[in-house]
């Protein structure tokens, strides 16, 4: 299964002209399968689906404005309901900072993250203008859902691109990064891949997404207004801010570039980000104020998808697929007692340290059930700074889980790390199971 499975027939529809609207169904006032045209009764549309009534009568989207229902069950289902999104999504004004007048200001961090598609203009050589906008409309609605649904706020739309801050007042900036990479993933994945593999279908060149993803703390972002009264707009005064929209612009295609504090707030384990090289190979860096660098990265977003316990890749492709195993490993927070106090899904959020995480090995959904010639081994495969210093890039929990079913440990060094459990029948390692979280 896709991640966007209705997406991906919804497009080929489009592309394949599957969708038609014909002089018949105008005339009758009603829809054709998902056809969103309505036009007065005496409209007629040419072959290029353009109306010629002999007047400018306005027409009418009826039914849904977009082709898809987006389905945010299959998100919640594998990265947890989160917190951090809106119940309703706007755009311009930030609910989380809307007590703020045009003659206010306050300092509060902010993840900016500015999307860009590459390649709609070449539709209109193949498709009418009400079928580019749907098609562009589409992808930028799933842009927008995607984003809601991460903690994501849509700042502004700009022709093909869209500009996100990822930011709520009393949640910790981990937690607004790590939402702001899950979106832009998937979104890049589902471009860069699915979509793509559509067009190249129907002999088009792919569409291309780029992104620019950076973060700026407390001190270094400013909120307030911009403009006049009746043509305003509250948003972000940072190096940081403009720094994502110049790494979005850097970016190449299907890629997405990190600012350093992005990297440096998670510390993302190496395989996550490479330099950014220039066509010599030199690491490049941004300077400003004349002498200042500031670092960026590519970030890996395939590798980091690929950590995701639940996705699968396709043998020989790039494609990637949502894959329900037998047998999975379950993680939750609990207690000093050791009562599960809630469940963390992979890669959804920071823990904080000090936390005791529970991972649990579950087969068809119950507790799995040992059995006698079998040996179960449980590793931590931790990455940064902290657990490098501490000697614990490898940890056994002194063999005190093997055997078990469930792993006792707990959140203590900042970074990326995962989990690991091994099944041993016959002397081999048959199965190995891993799952990732990030602490903060």
């Amino acid at each position: 299964m896709n991640l966007f499975e209705n997406y991906r027939n919804g497009f080929e529809e489009i592309l394949s002209k599957k969708i038609k609207v014909t002089p018949e169904l105008l005339s009758k006032q009603r829809t054709f399968s998902n056809s969103l045209i309505k036009a007065s009764s005496n409209g007629r549309l040419n072959e290029n689906f353009s109306v010629d009534n002999g007047q400018n009568v306005p027409m009418q989207i009826q039914g849904p404005k977009v082709l898809f229902k987006y389905d945010k069950e299959l998100l919640k289902k594998h990265f947890g309901t989160n917190k951090d999104s809106f119940e309703n999504i706007t755009i311009g004004k930030h609910p989380d900072f809307s007590e703020l007048t045009n003659a206010d200001y306050t300092y509060h961090y902010c993840v900016s993250a500015f999307i860009d598609i590459k390649g709609s203009t070449r539709l209109i050589e193949k498709y009418s203008l009400l079928e580019v906008r749907l098609i562009k409309d589409s992808l930028l609605t799933l842009a927008i859902e995607v984003a809601n649904q991460f903690g994501g706020h849509v700042q502004r739309l700009q022709g093909d691109g869209i500009f996100l801050q990822f930011v709520r007042k009393d949640v910790v900036p981990n937690d607004a990064v790590i939402n702001a990479l899950n979106a832009v993933s998937i979104l890049t994945q589902f471009v860069s891949v699915d979509l793509s593999e559509i067009m190249r279908n129907h002999g088009l060149s792919p569409l291309k997404i780029r992104a620019g993803v950076d973060y700026g703390d407390d001190e270094n972002v400013l909120w307030s207004y911009y403009g006049v009264e009746g043509c305003e707009e509250l948003t972000t005064t940072s190096l940081h801010t403009d720094m994502a929209a110049k790494l979005q612009a850097k970016a190449d295609d299907n890629s997405i570039l990190i600012g350093g504090n992005v990297k440096n707030l998670l510390d993302l384990k190496k395989d996550f980000y490479d330099f950014y090289r220039n066509n010599e190979g030199k690491e490049m860096v941004y300077y400003y104020s004349g002498q200042s660098s500031y670092p960026f990265y590519v970030f890996n977003w395939r590798e980091y998808l690929y950590s995701l316990p639940f996705i699968w890749k396709v043998s020989g492709s790039e494609k990637l697929e949502i894959k329900e195993k037998e047998l999975r490993l379950r993680c939750f927070i609990s207690d000093d007692n050791g009562v599960d106090i809630e469940e963390y899904y992979p890669n959804s959020k920071s823990i904080p340290k000090d936390k005791n995480i529970v991972f649990k090995l579950y087969q068809n959904g119950n507790l799995y059930n040992k059995k006698d010639f079998e040996k179960i081994e449980w590793f931590a495969h931790n990455s940064g700074k902290q657990a490098t210093e501490a000697n614990e890039l490898l940890h056994d929990f002194k063999k005190e889980n093997n055997n078990k079913t469930i792993c006792n440990s707990g959140a203590a060094y900042l970074g990326h790390h995962y989990v690991e459990c091994k099944i041993i029948r016959n002397f081999q390692v048959n199965i190995k199971l891993t799952f990732p979280i990030f602490v903060q």
